[in-house]
């Protein structure tokens, strides 16, 4: 018996602990068949898919898997960098240096058997030797869906030369709470990692991309019950697919994680990644290579027997734009029945700046060159710190879900939630408004707010995630309008699984300017949820609501008493003409702490009248003042 080890086995020292997400095959129930996609068998029923040999239970055995057989099963995973797995492999009978194999994604391992390995254990229907061997490794992965694929070269029917395996465990390393990708435990180096998108993960279907070339639409196939976007008859010679990421989050560098599909028979073709039409990211595939095995069927008519190289990708590269175009292509020659290839589980990860920084070289606030509007960059070298901060007179309108003690404000409407009406709900130590079994699907948060008079507004809260999202977004409107966007699902950062069902919880800061002027605002708070509420549900926590107060405007009027054709006078003004404003004043509203000072010249010359308070009507002292001189008047309104 050969063991050939063919990736790269992770060794790395750490003091976390694995996390066990499946276990198996430790008996023959049927129940544990749930999931599983099997190809090849020999039988037909469940029951003889399990064999017992010596008191142990083993899926698969001569009554099922022999030649052609493979049993395949997928996973969806939370951010991790490690999978540990454990089986039990078995042979059965006669063997002649054929191979059992498995795949965990790209990673291959695989012995070879023969007729003299093992002892006759326990009568089999050829009377052959029987062996076994217990597999244990580690290896990197950071994907967010993971398949296992059990299969052999076996020549002969499972009655002549047969193998199973039994008591499967898969573990992973999870990463750090903050990180929703990692390559390792240290949260300095993943933490600043924002996902932007996720595709064919749970669902295979377009979701947006376009096809271009020989092949104009998104197809999909299937690799033993391995669902790929691509595949053998459609992406072959002269085919991409593409799709345009914008609204991206201000960043500096853009991270690809995927799975190509090499099928068939490539001759050194390369298979190929762009971004924004550059070449980014390209593997060689020799004509023939190692860790190649047969697991995709021969498609009919002309249709080859060629091998597949599954191909995992972690790629990425500095990136500063608003917007993403994302490109997957090959450079093979042959039609796509005889040579193709495919796409799983794609995620794109943006490196952010960060919080209010437009653009910048790094994660910290130091490395911001530029801030959003209306935010300000600071100068370290004026010894006041670094980073974005927020100019102007604001004022804190409410600050309302704060800490665990709070009452909701009765102004707080949830329609179409469930468990009402109290929507509160408890997360481990936290107390939400909304949440799990209370806010799901369709479920909407809105909130009318009477205003003093502003110009602008700032609305800050923790917008929390709840369990099993798929990609969908949580996303607030004022006014109708969308101001703010997030996309959870698969790669998010996950705190833990501290209430609500099956599912991580996470969340996102949500911080945002807008101008707005109308005394009145209305808030929406919902999301794209599809599941049930004690499936995905979402929240909110630490909400606060902020005014900029306007400037401090004289309002002057052409008739007493405030009536008459009215003007704002916000900022200095040398002439009345030019600006098109009436030169007749008879009343003026002076804000306080205001000065109004009118001048008989232009460009603030001449002889001055001053007002610090209200004028109901001053038409007798306007009149003579007017008469004396019949130029342009002008206006300084000073603080």
């Amino acid at each position: 018996m050969k063991f050939i080890a063919l990736a790269m086995l992770v060794m790395l020292a750490t003091s976390q602990e694995f996390v066990e997400f499946y276990s198996a095959f430790q008996n023959s129930d049927v129940a544990q068949l749930d999931g599983w996609t099997i190809q090849g068998s020999l039988s037909k029923a469940q029951t003889d898919n399990f064999f017992t040999c010596s008191g142990a239970s083993i899926f698969g055995g001569p009554k099922a898997f022999g030649k052609g057989a493979i049993v395949t099963k997928q996973f969806q995973l939370p951010p991790h960098f490690q999978i540990k797995i454990q089986v039990e492999v078995w042979k059965f009978d006669a063997w002649d240096t054929q191979r059992q194999f498995f795949y965990l994604d790209n990673y291959l391992w695989e012995t070879m058997w023969t007729g003299s390995d093992g002892t006759k254990r326990c009568a089999t229907p050829a009377g052959g030797n029987v062996n076994s061997f217990s597999v244990d490794q580690t290896i990197t992965h950071n994907h967010a869906a993971l398949f296992i694929a059990f299969t052999s070269s076996a020549d002969k029917t499972a009655d002549k030369m047969s193998w199973g395996f039994r008591n499967l465990k898969l573990s992973y390393l999870p990463c750090p709470t903050e990180c929703g990708t990692c390559l390792g435990p240290d949260a300095i180096v993943c933490q600043m990692w924002v996902p932007v998108s996720s595709s064919w993960i749970k669902n295979v279907d377009a979701d947006g991309w376009s096809a271009k070339g020989s092949q104009t639409s998104i197809k999909t196939s299937t690799c033993a019950g391995v669902p790929i976007i691509g595949g053998p008859g459609n992406f072959g010679n002269n085919v991409s697919i593409q799709k345009i990421f914008d609204k991206l989050v201000p960043h500096y560098r853009i991270k690809v994680i995927a799975q190509f599909w090499k099928i068939d028979n490539w001759d050194n073709d390369n298979a190929v990644l762009s971004i924004d039409n550059q070449e980014k990211w390209k593997q060689n595939v020799a004509q023939v290579e190692d860790k190649e095995y047969f697991i995709c069927d021969k498609i009919s008519p002309g249709g080859v027997d060629g091998t597949e190289k599954i191909i995992n990708v972690n790629f990425e590269t500095p990136h500063n734009y608003g917007a993403a175009l994302v490109k997957w292509t090959s450079t093979i020659k042959k039609s796509s029945k005889q040579a193709s290839w495919g796409i799983r589980q794609f995620q794109l990860y943006v490196a952010q700046c960060s919080s209010n920084c437009a653009t910048c070289t790094g994660p910290s606030v130091e490395d911001c060159t530029a801030c959003v509007s209306p935010y300000v960059l600071l100068d370290p070298e004026d010894g006041n710190g670094s980073g974005c901060v927020l100019k102007g007179d604001w004022v804190e309108f409410t600050s309302e879900f704060q800490g665990a003690g709070w009452t909701a404000n009765p102004d707080w409407k949830v329609a179409d939630g469930k468990n009402g009406p109290d929507f509160t709900s408890q997360c481990g130590e936290f107390k939400f408004f909304g949440g799990f079994d209370k806010t799901g699907k369709d479920a909407k948060i809105t909130r009318k707010f009477n205003l003093p008079p502003h110009k602008r507004i700032r609305i800050a809260f923790e917008a929390w995630k709840i369990d099993n999202w798929n990609g969908e977004d949580y996303f607030v409107k004022v006014d109708g309008l969308n101001v703010w966007q997030r996309t959870f699902g698969f790669g998010d950062p996950g705190l833990a699984d501290i209430c609500g069902g099956d599912g991580f919880e996470n969340y996102a800061i949500v911080d945002f300017v807008i101008g707005h002027e109308t005394p009145t605002l209305d808030l929406l708070i919902s999301t794209t949820i599809g599941k049930s509420n004690d499936n995905a549900s979402f929240a909110l926590k630490g909400f606060k609501l902020y005014y900029e107060k306007p400037d401090a405007c004289a309002t002057l009027y052409t008739e007493c008493n405030y009536t008459g054709k009215s003007f704002n006078m916000c900022e200095d003004l040398p002439n009345f003409q030019l600006a098109k404003y009436p030169s007749k004043i008879k009343s003026i509203q002076v804000p306080a702490g205001a000065k109004v000072i009118l001048f008989d010249e232009m460009d603030y010359n001449g002889k001055t009248i001053e007002y610090t308070e209200n004028q109901k009507c001053i038409e007798e002292y306007q009149y003579k003042f007017l008469q004396k001189n019949q130029q342009s008047y002008v206006l300084t309104a000073n603080n």
